[in-house]
């Protein structure tokens, strides 16, 4: 499964509910019409999505069957889920959370950095957090000049850490 968005608080009175989206408008309006999971519990729940519309930088959206602020309220902090086969394919050099998140890191001589555990947007490039086996984390830069390869069938990455001068 890959989560396409998190929801937000309920809006309006209709049973709306806004979603912060991870891919944009056009893929969350893609699915109108198809069901979805909503990972907001211990286990999913399907829901069919019926209307999205864009609102600056988050959609509002409804679900079948929900129709007050109080019913959709239970979805508050879930993510929007689909399968992967539902997805477009990523672009060169990008990767979907689900696929890289816990794969383990090796520095390009095969020495085990850590397991990558979370990145994040931080200006013109993502920073990955890997966490050895310590506990320690080591936050990189991924740039052209720190990654080497992400290997999905072989399920590793290969990272070189930047120098601290």
């Amino acid at each position: 499964m890959i989560a396409i968005g998190r929801l937000g608080r309920p809006h309006g009175v209709r049973g709306e509910i806004k979603l912060f989206p991870y891919f944009g408008h056009d893929l969350v309006d893609g699915f109108i019409g198809r069901r979805l999971y909503v990972k907001a519990g211990k286990e999913p729940e399907m829901v069919t999505l019926v209307s999205s519309r864009a609102a600056d930088k988050l959609s509002i959206v409804a679900f079948d069957g929900i129709g007050s602020p109080e019913d959709v309220a239970k979805y508050s902090g879930g993510a929007i889920q689909v399968p992967r086969e539902s997805m477009p394919p990523p672009t060169d050099g990008t990767y979907y959370y689900e696929e890289i998140v816990g794969l383990p890191v090796f520095d390009p001589e095969g020495r085990k950095l850590g397991v990558l555990t979370d990145f994040f947007e931080a200006g013109s490039a993502d920073v990955w957090v890997v966490k050895s086996d310590t506990g320690e984390e080591i936050m990189t830069p991924c740039i052209p000049e720190t990654l080497v390869e992400v290997d999905l069938p072989g399920g590793r990455i290969v990272m070189k850490l930047m120098e601290i001068e």
